[in-house]
């Protein structure tokens, strides 16, 4: 008898303990596994926003010097459209316009 109790009472304590300390670690591994998971994904996430960040600064370098380039061209990157827009303009204008005097 240990501390009064028949060893069977000893016996289904100390089983009852080994399963308890047993699930606690059990769980705790499992949590760890998480952690070490959720740690992983911030590290990948981290490294592509890091690649995203120096791929807009690289996209707006080359906006500024092309910006400067064509600052000398035109001011309105859609004045060229536009201007296209009138020659064609201009251009069917005129092949209204000749095909009106040959008549």
């Amino acid at each position: 008898m240990l501390f009064g109790l028949p060893w069977y009472a000893i016996v289904a304590i100390v089983s009852i303990a080994g399963g308890l300390f047993y699930a606690f670690k059990e769980k705790e591994i499992e949590m760890e596994s998480k952690r070490m998971t959720n740690v992983r994904e911030l590290n990948e996430l981290r490294k592509v926003v890091h690649n995203l960040k120096s791929r807009i600064e690289t996209l707006e370098s080359d906006l500024k010097t092309r910006s400067k380039n064509t600052s000398n061209h035109s001011s309105n990157p859609l004045g060229e459209i536009e201007i296209d827009d009138e020659v064609e303009g201009q251009n069917s204008d005129n092949s209204t316009n000749k095909s009106r005097n040959r008549s």
